[in-house]
Formats: structure tokens, C-alpha cells, sequence
């Protein structure tokens, strides 16, 4: 326990996700707040996202340190085969069902070990894991700006010590909207920037009025980076397929597919693979996957995956094209690079000297080892500590 002054805090962290905030826009000048929170902590050179890069797989990764493939939230959306039903990250009535997320969350992995929880519009953390929510959380709520998610987390900070959550965690989507919108390269996605840094300036400030710089540790991160797309840059899938026989496609910009019938899944693999020799895209069947993308081990993710060359996007019929900014690409991908900065007692200070990137399964362990929390199973490892780590010695 830490004494404040005028009360006792046990350990506590506040992770912070701002969905699309790609790696090097850290480096435009926008963030003074984050750079000096890089300087006292930690910032990881990028954090690489799990494929595919989109948000609700990425925040539950994150969450559970399980590749999507472990925890079956396979995208934003999705057809599950063994229930035939359809995962829709913008229907509470359909994604909130219990049935769909596998794994153990933190704020899961929290409360079965006697601490609080508390999520801010996390993905995911509205639903009942195992049977279990965080102590307390806010359902999504477009409306909220990044300066309210700032005085919410200190609201529960406020609470009594019998009542007060020792993991905190707040979405904050206006980044990720903003280059969708306008473009990752866009004046709009500064002004995003600009937000978040004032609303961790205000968090900040509200740490140090309260007497906790030196007890609250402040993690952000970021699901996946941005990349920019152009109308001239689409792939027609009823140029090469008969659309007529797929079941289900999911996954924008990818094409996941589920063809109507099994027999349909080769004849149409051949013909994907054929057009992918001269156009900007690779097609693999499910058992084929790479194993770099840890994609390939559950029955939610379709028989045929592709997945189209950095900028571009697959669309069909009478779809047409929209936005400038896109993510969901190849995880290895410069442009789909996150973001990974972490201040407090358990962080070392770096001085401004980043870490090397490493993949967003670790991030669960390494908030499960601040809390003194006994992780669950995850695909993740343990942290490294010390002079070229994370963690103090």
C-alpha cells in the first residue's frame, strides 16, 4: 500500500488505448505531454498488432494477451460456422453475448483475484467473461470527449480505498476516427493528437493535485496504425468470382470468405490465386495461413483468406468506395505499427530513449506483473526488466 498524503492506495494502473494511434505519430510535433511522459518512463520504439489489424481483435489481444486466433474475436466482424450466428461490433444486441469471447481479460483476471476493475468503453469489457465483468464499467458512448475520459478515470481514483478499482482502462477513438475520415497524414489527425494530449495533460495534472505521480502507473497504447487508401486502389472481387457463391464475406479491407457450399472452397481458392499473381493481393486457405499471422486455429476464421497489399481494398456489387485512411492490413506492416508509452514507480526511467518494438500479446503479462496479479494462460511472455526493459530491477 501507498500513502498519498490523505489516504492509502494499493498498486495501480491506468491503461489508456487510443485506437489508431500509429507509432510515428508520436514524432509530429503534436504530443508535448507524451513526449515528456516517454522521457519519465518508457516508450517502445512500436508495438506490432496482431493480425488482422483491426480494433475489437487488437483491444481484446491486448486485453488477454491471446492471439485472435486463441481468443475468437477474429475481426470487427465475423460468421461463426458452429453456431451460425454473426459477431457485429456495432450491435450490443449481437457482441455482447458472453458466447463469443474466449480467454481471461485483465480486468477478469483482476476481480477473481480479490482486486478492482474498472473499464471506460474497453472493446469487450461490457460482457460477461467466465462469468465475471469488471467492477465497474461504462458501455461506448461516441459522445464523450477525450478531456471527460480524462476526469472519469479520476473520479474513480477519487472513490474510497474500500471501493477504489486498481486497473483502470479508457478507449479513446478520436485518432482512429479522424484518419479514416481525413487520412493518417491529415490536419485532422493532428488535431486528434492535439485532443489526447490534452486529455493525459489533464490526467496528469489530476495524478499530481492528488499527491499520486509516484503511485499510479500510466500505460497508453494503441490497437494498430493507419495507412492511406484511394479510390484508385480497389480491388472488384466480382471481377474474378462469382459473388453468388459466398456465403459471407467479413474483414474490410480484407475478403474473408465463406463459400455456400464445401465444395466451392477450391475452385474458388484456385481463382483468387490465379488473379492474385497479377493484382495486389494474396489469398491463402484457412490451413494455409502463414504462421507468422497466428491465424489459422479457429473454426470462427473463414476457409479462404485475403488479404490485399498495404493501401488497397477489396469491395464488390454496387459497394463503393469511401474514407482515406484504413487499417486491417498485414500486421507486419510499417504503416499498421502501434503505439507503447508507460510512466509510474514500476517503469523505469528511459530519458527519452525508446525500446525495441514488440508484439501487443505482452502487454497483458506486463500489467498482471505490475498488479501482482497471476496471469492466466496467454500467448504472450514475460517482460524484460531493467536497464533495457520496461520494469525497474
Amino acid at each position: 500500500m501507498y500513502f498519498n498524503g490523505t489516504d492509502w492506495f494499493a498498486k495501480t494502473v491506468v491503461m489508456i488505448s487510443v485506437d489508431g494511434m500509429r507509432a510515428d505519430y508520436l514524432d509530429r510535433g503534436q504530443t508535448s505531454l507524451l513526449t515528456r511522459m516517454a522521457r519519465e518512463g518508457v516508450r517502445a520504439e512500436y508495438m506490432q498488432p496482431s493480425f488482422p489489424s483491426t480494433t475489437f481483435a487488437n483491444h481484446y489481444t491486448l486485453a488477454t494477451g491471446l492471439y485472435p486466433e486463441s481468443h475468437g474475436i477474429i475481426s470487427n466482424t465475423f460468421y461463426d460456422p458452429e453456431t451460425n450466428d454473426t459477431f457485429w461490433y456495432t450491435d450490443p444486441a449481437r457482441s455482447l453475448d458472453s458466447k463469443w469471447w474466449g480467454g481471461e481479460p485483465i480486468w477478469v483476471t483482476a476481480v477473481k483475484q480479490k482486486q478492482r476493475s474498472a473499464m471506460h468503453m474497453w472493446p469487450g469489457s461490457a460482457s460477461k467473461v467466465d462469468g465475471h465483468r469488471p467492477t465497474y464499467w461504462d458501455a461506448y458512448d461516441g459522445n464523450v470527449t477525450p478531456a471527460e475520459k480524462a476526469t472519469r478515470i479520476l473520479e474513480w481514483l477519487d472513490l474510497p480505498t474500500d471501493d477504489r478499482p486498481q486497473l483502470i482502462g479508457a478507449y479513446v477513438p478520436v485518432v482512429d476516427t479522424a484518419g479514416h475520415d481525413h487520412g493518417p497524414n491529415s490536419d485532422e489527425v493532428n488535431v486528434a493528437l492535439r485532443q489526447v494530449d490534452d486529455m493525459m495533460a489533464r490526467l496528469f495534472h489530476g495524478l499530481e493535485l492528488r499527491n499520486l505521480t509516484d503511485i499510479v502507473n500510466v500505460v497508453v497504447v494503441s490497437d494498430h496504425g493507419m495507412t492511406r487508401v484511394a479510390p484508385q486502389r480497389v480491388i472488384h472481387l466480382d471481377s474474378i468470382i462469382d459473388m453468388g457463391r459466398i456465403a459471407y464475406r467479413h474483414g474490410y479491407p480484407l475478403a474473408m470468405l465463406t463459400p455456400h457450399a464445401q465444395e466451392d472452397i477450391m475452385p474458388l481458392y484456385e481463382a483468387l490465386y490465379k488473379a492474385s499473381q497479377h493484382m495486389h493481393f494474396d489469398v491463402y486457405l484457412r490451413e494455409q495461413m502463414p504462421p507468422h499471422f497466428h491465424f489459422s486455429a479457429n473454426h470462427r476464421i473463414p476457409p479462404i483468406i485475403c488479404i490485399p497489399a498495404l493501401g488497397w481494398t477489396f469491395l464488390a456489387g454496387n459497394e463503393t468506395f469511401h474514407g482515406a485512411g484504413m487499417h486491417g492490413y498485414d500486421n507486419r506492416a510499417r504503416d499498421m505499427r502501434a503505439s507503447f508509452l508507460a510512466r509510474g514507480p514500476a517503469i523505469r526511467v528511459s530519458y527519452g530513449t525508446p525500446v525495441a518494438g514488440f508484439p501487443n500479446v505482452n502487454v497483458y503479462n506486463l500489467v498482471a506483473r505490475i498488479l501482482s496479479l497471476s496471469p492466466a494462460a496467454n500467448n504472450g511472455s514475460d517482460f524484460w526488466v531493467g536497464s533495457s526493459g520496461i520494469l525497474r530491477d
